[in-house]
C-alpha cells in the first residue's frame, strides 16, 4: 500500500495548483475506509504484541504524552484569548 512519503514525493514534482486535486485522485485510490480499518486494526494488533504484551512502560508513556499535546492542543485558543484580552487591557491601562 502507498505510503505518505509516496504522496509527498509525487506532489513534490508536480506545480502547486496541481497538488489538491492529485492529493485527492490520490487518497480516492488508497486509503478507502476498509484499507484504513484494516490498516489500523494490524498497527493495534503489533502495536499489542510489541509494547502490551512484553509489559513495556511505552503505553503509559503514550497515553500521557498524547493526553498532554490533546489538552494544551484543546485548550490553547482560550489561553491565547485571555493572553490577548490582558494585553490589550494593559495597553488601555486598566486592570485584568
Amino acid at each position: 500500500m502507498p505510503t505518505v512519503q509516496q504522496l509527498v514525493r509525487e506532489a513534490s514534482k508536480l506545480k502547486v495548483k496541481e497538488v489538491p486535486t492529485h492529493v485527492q485522485k490520490f487518497a480516492g485510490q488508497h486509503w478507502r475506509p476498509e484499507q484504513l480499518r484494516s490498516r489500523f486494526m494490524n498497527w493495534l494488533h503489533d502495536y499489542k504484541i510489541k509494547h502490551i504484551d512484553t509489559g513495556s512502560a511505552k503505553p503509559l508513556l503514550d497515553v500521557i504524552t498524547y493526553g498532554f499535546v490533546f489538552s494544551y492542543a484543546y485548550s490553547w485558543p482560550r489561553e491565547y484569548a485571555h493572553y490577548k484580552h490582558e494585553q490589550e487591557a494593559k495597553l488601555k491601562g486598566g486592570h485584568h
